[in-house]
């Protein structure tokens, strides 16, 4: 099985651009992008994560059926930006997060290719007021460690400094 590598960190802290580092080396690359445009704020955001990608860069905008990218990839290296967004997608949309999650991890596991995947930490925190926020900090940790058992390699990013978990 290629590698899985999860990128994690704060907010800011360089974690797209440091999987885009990672995957210079490759040829033919996928960027699954999970973020949807909701207001102009974030539209800036994704523009500005768009600019960051060459030509070798094929892009799917996939804000829930990433195991369905990750599957049909035709490239040699595939990024999942981000885990953080999806979450917030699936509680959006109103999905069954084991099973969506299942199913990226069953994708993850036939990959013939290697994955790096971006998260964010979201424990570093204070305890969030309100009972929605709480479940989805609480989703999102579950979801990353599982996912930090599972991968070959994580990485943490703190300030655009890279520091090797695992």
């Amino acid at each position: 099985m290629p590698d899985i590598t999860m990128i994690t960190g704060g907010a800011g802290a360089g974690k797209t651009a440091h999987a885009l580092t990672l995957a210079a080396e490759y040829g033919r690359k996928l960027y699954v992008a999970t973020a949807e445009s909701t207001d102009e704020e974030m539209q800036v955001k994704i523009d500005a994560h768009k600019a960051e990608r060459d030509e070798t860069y094929q892009t799917a905008e996939e804000p829930l059926e990433i195991h369905k990218a990750v599957n049909s990839a035709d490239a040699d290296v595939v990024i999942i930006d981000c885990l953080t967004f999806w979450v917030n997608n699936l509680m959006h949309y109103g999905k069954d997060y084991d099973e969506y999650f299942e199913k990226l991890m069953g994708s993850l596991k036939r990959s013939a290719k290697p994955v790096i995947i971006v998260t964010n930490e979201v424990g570093f925190g204070i305890i969030p007021w309100d009972k929605e926020t709480r479940l989805y900090a609480k989703l999102l940790s579950k979801i990353n460690k599982q996912l930090a058992r599972s991968a070959d390699n994580v990485i943490m990013m703190v300030s655009g400094l890279e520091l090797r978990v695992k």
